[in-house]
């Protein structure tokens, strides 16, 4: 397949109009600002050691994304939880945030029932479903955010009101000047990305094509530009409909660099992405630039993506929409429709029936 230059070719490539939540994605991010602004929590906080996130696929990576960048600033510490139950630990001073876009997430409901069997607080991001009708049985707190759109095309909607609960519960400081420059730089990138403009001077388009017919290999840092690997080879699976792979630094360079000893062991089929950020440490700094050497040497090839902005999320989401827009037009070089799922479908239907 070619790579479409106008927005004519794309009602028959794209029928389910990803392109458009992505070049929408700016705006997502200011409704979910208002979103979290006006939500009136009464949950307390007091006395709380630990916080607990509870979701899966889309909606857990908004967690993931909030837990890497508020690091720094959380007094207690955070872990997102991706399955049936939480922690031993989780109890009366254990916050759980229940994310989970549709509210039917089976694996989130099971995790939000034994949170509160704990007699954990709990505060729930949905749409509605299973989950906002339990909690709203209980008289827990819900933030409601808008339905329609594919869970990884709701990323805004599952972060920005998460880094408002946790400032409104007295966690955190205020997010506003950073979800501002966020959006900005959102809409600044998506335009750069726009399918009308050509390959030459299309960063997410040339990146497609330079991943077209190999392995993506994307490696980051912790604690945010591996979070953000992460997202680039969920979204290469769902919108592109490709298997990526993805580690972090420093621990590859532990174990997996070891991989790269002998000439070109995946080096024939791969291309590989170092995901770089001005807040790095300065010893991850120099651990990229070695890590890259000797993946050189067994003849991959390599390149690095800079993030953009001044606020740690501003750089944060400058990658993630980098990486969006090149899933999307990997997904139209190999022909595949970006919007369905169809093996996850698959596998919520057979689990049903069990």
């Amino acid at each position: 397949m070619t790579m479409p230059k106008s927005m004519d070719e794309l009602p028959g490539r794209d029928p389910g109009g990803m392109y458009g939540h992505m070049m929408a994605f700016q705006r997502q991010l200011m409704e979910a600002d208002a979103i979290g602004r006006d939500a009136a929590l009464k949950t307390s906080v007091d006395g709380v050691t630990s916080i607990v996130a509870l979701g899966m696929g889309g909606s857990a990576i908004g967690a993931e994304f909030a837990s890497a960048y508020l690091e720094d600033a959380l007094p207690v510490p955070m872990r997102v939880v991706r399955g049936y139950a939480v922690p031993k630990y989780v109890g009366p001073e254990t916050l759980v945030l229940a994310s989970s876009y549709s509210g039917n997430t089976e694996e989130t409901l099971s995790a939000f029932d034994d949170s509160l069997g704990r007699g954990a607080r709990v505060v729930c991001v949905t749409t509605g479903g299973k989950l906002a009708e339990l909690a709203g049985e209980r008289g827990l707190d819900v933030v409601r955010i808008p339905p329609g759109l594919p869970p990884r095309a709701a990323l805004g909607y599952s972060l920005v009101p998460q880094l408002w609960i946790l400032h409104k519960l007295g966690l955190t400081p205020d997010p506003s000047r950073e979800i501002e420059e966020a959006a900005g730089v959102a809409a600044e990138l998506a335009a750069l990305y726009a399918v009308e403009r050509d390959t030459a001077e299309n960063a997410a388009k040339e990146l497609a094509e330079w991943f077209q017919e190999r392995i993506p290999v994307v490696y980051g840092a912790v604690p945010w530009t591996s979070v953000i690997a992460s997202r680039w080879c969920g979204q290469i699976s769902e919108n592109s409909k490709l298997i990526g792979h993805r580690n972090e630094l420093p621990e590859m360079n532990h174990n997996e660099i070891v991989g790269w000893s002998a000439a070109k062991p995946v080096g024939g089929v791969s291309r590989v992405m170092f995901l770089r950020d001005s807040g790095e440490h300065r010893r991850i700094a120099k651990r990229f630039e070695v890590t890259r050497q000797i993946i050189d040497d067994t003849g991959a090839d390599t390149r690095e993506a800079w993030s953009v902005g001044e606020s740690g999320l501003a750089r944060l989401i400058s990658l993630v929409v980098l990486g969006d827009f090149m899933s999307y037009y990997l997904a139209m070089l190999t022909g595949a429709d970006p919007t369905p799922v169809k093996p996850i479908d698959r596998l919520k239907a057979a689990l049903a029936k069990s």
